[in-house]
């Protein structure tokens, strides 16, 4: 086993700033010291338990588990991933960021595919990193054991749900070994009824007679007598921690008998008697250092020195470690330590015994030398330890932007927590970064009050802090807005905050702009996000951050395009988003992927390609699903409905639009996401005739023909119109105005397109064939560039019987001119209604050409007629070519004739030739 690779420690010259400089003393094994006692019996249960999918050891503290896993990590010739966790990894995101680190010794390079794929700035995805993992092992032919040591720190729900998820879709090539002091709650159930799961609890784990003898001989260099031997082993209970104390004991004592006699009863009892039998042993200097560094979760020689104010720790510590005081090296250069987690529990008793007055002093000094090399985690748990919360506040103040950055919010979000809510009230800037912690952590209900404390508290000041205290409640007002679905409400707070700050305001600023595009685009103002879009592309702090943070961008730029109309820009944008978040060789993902497979889908199916659309729906469903995010999930599940639908598979169809439903009742998806469901169940009711259905749909939503158009609620009115083509088409003629004139000031060329379509159904139903004709020439003009098929298809026979009359004789050149509307784009939309089944001409029979355009294909012989036609022959010489007669070619040319809408053969050859029938 070897150390991480490229993780520094921090040295006598303590930079290490804005790192995670401690990581590397999580991701090795406790080294097997001197004198450690084999236990084949152990190593052979442990070896066996790893061809199942989990191990779980579970036992008390001081049963010898990282012992016992460490000696079987260093010799069982599979590779081993160790990662010994502590509080902060309940920060689901620093949870995985570590475990890809951790895997990164023993596949390197693992970690920079996973680590920028576990967040969001929205509710967190910490699924994407399961999906990242998974994907990387899916083709692996050498197994990894990942160790996940000391795994009952954990209580974090969203680690223990995405551990879960890890579990459920667990690769042949990983396997999973959780050391713990109580059951996690993971399915073990589950597990353990399918064999997937091998369990070592404290009866595995305890000394037999043997093998307390060799511990206690080895460590007291003499042989024991067997009775004795026998009677410790039985007093312990073969306990490691007890039988280790009582060696230490041993090696300064003569009487064994005497001693054995002296001690017996619980393991506490135990851990008292034998801790002062060792501590009052030790000469004064190590007792006193012993005392006073048990503050410390990790011990190294300059942070013990500023804590003790001496400076001969180092040695000490190396000292100590010798003497096999339960320090245990942390890394290969004995620059970290830390001590036996029940040594360091009864050391700090003993000093809050004896020495009261001291603790404070001593988390002080750790605190401080903490905050100096930026370590913020620790420097806070040091300061709250002793209830020093105005010197906490500070550091969390000046360390909130990284926190965001690294989207570590629950980091965040567990700090404030443990401030007293009056000293927050008086850091009103500290209220806000709390707020938008809890909103990005998932608990909305919180943001609210937060906010109130926020705008109600005194000046903040020069208080440090992600930016001027205004802006920040901007933001968190703009982020909540958009969840909800209101875009007003996002640019006018993303507005009043961007007036507060600049560039060098970073996180902020960055996201006070994106908040602002994406308001812009919710209220379908795609010009006025275009530049703001453009800016963040290229923005410096985004430049400086993870590629997530560019991912959103990117996204979100796609999307505008798509609402632009402009769907050969968005396809190029989705295509290049995926081939950067999704290497080839891996196919792991950033968050928004899901995100890009579901705009795919909606792209490829408004142009018709149905088949390419299933494909990358039931991707993005899939994709959603594993990465925990409902609002996507939603979006994807109706895309593949309505493409299931048009597909002709209604039953899942309707299987998607139930699951949507589902997720759309819960929390965290915005309205109009949540009203796309009933939108597209309303339209496949309609399809299937059942107006009246669909009718009184419309009526719970309260939709009026007199209501103001406004962008996010499109949709639902589209549908409105719909109906009343049907039943009222001059109300529809009138609704679909309004609507009309919001989508061309707004530029959304796909908008208007679908609302010219319906407004020339709605003329059509009031007799206007001619103004239908004219609506309907211009949808096809504004469709063509895009290749926009769908939209009329969608609309079926009706659809279907306008553009046969506009394909019927010349009616299309002449309204068109015969310039907008190419050839190429009328030939696949009557091959896509083929597919719908509304043919926009008559079944052509065997042998026959058809080309959109005619009144009805030609026939074979008809093809050969024309051929001669073009090339110059009289009747007389083709009936003799074809060996018919004269008066059954003058037949033939006629239907020519008149299929092609021709007056004369001159013209008819070249009608033929515009339709592609001729070369």
């Amino acid at each position: 086993m070897t150390g991480s690779r490229g993780v520094g420690t921090v040295g006598t010259s303590g930079t290490g700033a804005d790192r995670d400089v401690l990581l590397a003393t999580k991701l090795r094994p406790p080294p097997l010291r001197d004198g450690f006692v084999t236990r084949p019996r152990v190593f052979a249960s442990l070896a066996d338990a790893v061809s199942r999918e989990l191990v779980v050891v579970s036992a008390p503290a001081g049963f010898g588990k990282s012992s016992a896993i460490s000696e079987w990590a260093a010799r069982c010739g599979t590779p081993v991933a160790w990662l010994s966790l502590d509080d902060a990894d309940n920060d689901p995101v620093r949870f995985w960021r570590h475990v890809a680190a951790a895997l990164d010794v023993a596949r390197p390079g693992l970690a920079e595919a996973v680590s920028a794929r576990s967040g969001a700035l929205s509710t967190p995805s910490y699924h994407a990193a399961v999906a990242a993992l998974v994907n990387e092992f899916a083709e692996s032919a050498e197994t990894v054991v990942l160790v996940l040591d000391d795994y009952h720190v954990v209580d974090s729900a969203a680690v223990h749900a995405s551990l879960t998820d890890l579990l459920e879709h667990l690769p042949a090539a990983l396997r999973l070994l959780v050391a713990t002091r109580a059951d996690p709650p993971l399915p073990l159930a589950r597990m353990r009824a399918r064999g997937r799961l091998a369990e070592l609890r404290a009866e595995d784990l305890r000394f037999t007679v043997a093998e307390s003898g060799a511990l206690l001989g080895a460590a007291t260099a003499r042989s024991l007598p067997p009775e004795a031997t026998a009677a410790l082993a039985a007093r312990t209970e073969g306990w490691a921690a007890g039988l280790q104390l009582a060696a230490l004991s041993l090696a300064r004592r003569a009487d064994v008998e005497r001693f054995v006699a002296e001690f017996s009863g619980s393991n506490r009892f135990v851990l008292d008697y034998l801790t002062e039998e060792v501590l009052d042993g030790q000469p004064a200097d190590v007792r006193r250092f012993l005392l006073e560094t048990s503050v410390l979760e990790r011990l190294s020689g300059p942070l013990c020195d500023a804590v003790r104010g001496r400076d001969d720790s180092q040695q000490l510590l190396e000292q100590i470690e010798q003497a096999n005081l339960f320090l245990h090296p942390l890394d290969d250069v004995r620059r970290w330590w830390r001590y036996h987690h029940l040594f360091a529990d009864l050391l700090r008793a003993r000093l809050a015994r004896e020495q009261p007055g001291r603790v404070e002093v001593l988390h002080r000094a750790a605190g401080d030398w903490y905050a100096r090399h930026r370590l913020a985690d620790q420097a806070v748990h040091h300061l709250l330890a002793i209830g020093d919360h105005e010197r906490a506040a500070d550091i969390v103040g000046e360390h909130a932007e990284t926190r965001f950055r690294r989207r570590e919010a629950a980091t965040l979000y567990r700090w404030l927590a443990a401030l007293p809510d009056e000293l927050l009230r008086l850091r009103p800037h500290l209220c806000a970064t709390k707020a938008l912690a809890a909103l990005v952590s998932g608990r909305v209900e919180e943001v609210e009050p937060l906010l109130a404390d926020a705008e109600g508290g005194p000046d903040a000041g020069a208080e440090p802090g992600l930016g001027p205290l205004p802006a920040v409640v901007a933001l968190v007002h703009a982020e909540l807005a958009l969840r909800t679905g209101s875009g007003g409400a996002a640019v006018r707070h993303a507005r009043d905050g961007l007036a507060l700050v600049d560039r060098a305001d970073g996180y902020l600023e960055y996201f006070l702009r994106y908040d602002l595009a994406a308001g812009f685009l919710l209220e379908g103002a795609a010009d006025a996000a275009e530049p703001l879009l453009d800016e963040l592309v290229v923005h410096p702090w985004a430049a400086r951050a993870d590629p997530f943070f560019a991912a959103r961008t990117l996204s979100l730029t796609g999307w505008m395009r798509v609402v632009q109309g402009r769907l050969d820009e968005a396809l190029r944008i989705y295509r290049s988003a995926l081939d950067t978040w999704a290497r080839p060789a891996d196919r792991t993902h950033l968050p928004d992927a899901g995100v890009a497979h579901a705009r795919l889908a909606q792209i490829l199916f408004l142009r018709g390609g149905l088949d390419a659309a299933a494909e990358q729906a039931e991707a993005a469903v899939e994709l959603c699903r594993r990465l925990g995010r409902p609002r996507w999930q939603v979006t994807a599940l109706v895309v593949a409905a309505r493409v299931r639908h048009a597909r002709g598979e209604h039953d899942r169809a309707t299987e998607a639009l139930d699951e949507a439903g589902r997720l759309a009742a819960g929390a965290g998806v915005a309205a109009p996401i949540a009203a796309s469901v009933g939108v597209q169940a309303a339209r496949i009711a309609l399809a299937h005739g059942r107006v009246d259905e669909v009718a009184d749909w419309v009526r719970t939503r309260g939709l009026g023909t007199a209501d103001e158009p406004h962008y996010p609620r499109e949709p639902e009115y589209l549908l409105l119109a719909r109906v009343l083509v049907r039943r009222q088409p001059q109300q529809a003629v009138e609704l679909l105005e309004g609507w009309h004139d919001l989508a061309v000031v707004q530029h959304r060329t796909g908008s208007v397109v679908e609302i010219r379509v319906l407004q020339t159904l709605a003329h059509a139903e009031l007799g206007d064939r001619a103004g239908a004709a004219t609506l309907l020439v211009e949808a096809l003009a504004l469709a063509a560039p895009h290749r926009q098929l769908q939209v009329f298809v969608d609309e079926g026979a009706a659809a279907a019987a306008l553009l046969r009359e506009l394909l019927v004789g010349r009616r299309l050149e002449r309204l068109d001119g015969g310039r907008a509307v190419p050839q190429a784009f009328l030939s696949a939309l009557s091959a896509a209604f083929d597919r719908g089944g509304h043919p926009l001409l008559p079944a052509a029979r065997r042998g026959a050409v058809a080309a959109p355009g005619l009144v009805e294909p030609l026939t074979a012989r008809e093809k050969e007629i024309l051929s001669l036609l073009a090339d110059g022959r009289p009747n007389r010489a083709i009936a003799e070519e074809l060996v018919i007669s004269v008066d059954t070619v003058k037949r033939h040319v006629t239907h020519v004739l008149d299929k092609l809408a021709a007056t004369n053969r001159t013209e008819a050859v070249a009608r033929a030739r515009a339709l592609g029938l001729l070369p």
